[in-house]
């Protein structure tokens, strides 16, 4: 159990929503200062995450319970400095304590205080009512209110479709001293995650999102005609209305000296238009 360490996995983020909240602040639990507004507003990320490790819930005794390949992510801003706890620990932090070292890792752990976490959750055991009809995990990470504010900012102004997001999720979770020291990073990892006590419903360790990314397509906009461009569409409109391209019957009612008439103001219309898009070739050609 000397192995549960920071340990950094990368989660592959879809269906990617923001939702916004308001609720009401007088909880019972702490006073309000005078003046203080009714209601709170806030906000928070939803997505869904899949990742190419494995997280194997376990008990002791007892051993295997389930394994986890996928992951559904809350993220909520928090105030400056919280995130990352007392220790602002990282995944290098606990190098020197897993694989073949005998390091001792402190009793409360290498990311105390970190407030993020990272859930177990059976909902066939839970007297809660549940979406889901299977256990799952859950992580409810942090970021600094700001940092926050400012991606909720950029995805509300941009109406590209989102084509990927990645999160990187740390968190403290144990791993085979064999596997700790042999293998590389780019490798799958699997780790293991234990239920403490009797409890069979609930499963917790601390974790945070470290880092978010989302990626946008690109939207192309079609760019503004120039003159050349309406002449020569204009040309093609005035070929389209030939006599050949009349319908026989309406020909039929056309009388022979209305059919020269609407001729010639054809062709003086065509030659017209041929004549300016000329002109502006040789406008564009001459300088």
């Amino acid at each position: 159990m000397s192995t549960c360490v920071p340990q950094g996995i990368w989660v592959d983020l879809s269906d990617i929503e923001i939702v916004h909240t308001v609720d009401w602040q007088h909880t019972g639990f702490e006073k309000q200062a005078p003046g203080s507004p009714d209601y709170k507003v806030s906000s928070r990320l939803l997505a869904k995450g899949t990742f190419k490790d494995t997280i194997t819930v376990f008990r002791v005794p007892g051993g295997r319970v389930d394994a986890f390949r996928e992951i559904y992510v809350q993220i909520k801003p928090i105030k400056k400095g919280s995130v990352g706890g007392e220790k602002k620990s990282t995944t290098l932090d606990g190098v020197g304590y897993s694989g073949m070292t005998s390091n001792k890792v402190p009793d409360e752990g290498l990311m105390a205080g970190d407030p993020g976490t990272l859930l177990y959750i059976d909902p066939t055991n839970d007297e809660w009512p549940s979406d889901h009809d299977k256990p799952y995990l859950q992580l409810e990470g942090y970021i600094d209110e700001a940092e926050f504010a400012a991606l909720l900012q950029r995805m509300s102004v941009t109406s590209a479709p989102i084509r990927k997001g990645v999160m990187r999720m740390v968190a403290e979770l144990f791993q085979h001293e064999v596997d700790a020291s042999l293998s590389e990073p780019y490798h799958p990892h699997d780790y293991g995650m234990l239920l403490r006590g009797e409890d069979k419903t609930y499963g917790v360790t601390r974790a945070r999102s470290e880092s978010v990314s989302i990626a946008y397509k690109p939207v192309m906009l079609s760019p503004a005609p120039d003159d050349l461009d309406l002449l020569v569409d204009e040309n093609k409109k005035a070929e389209a209305i030939s006599m050949d391209n009349l319908p026989p019957d309406l020909v039929a009612k056309i009388s022979k000296d209305m059919l020269v008439k609407i001729e010639k103001r054809l062709g003086l219309l065509t030659g017209i238009v041929g004549f300016a898009a000329a002109f502006v070739i040789g406008k564009i050609v001459l300088g």
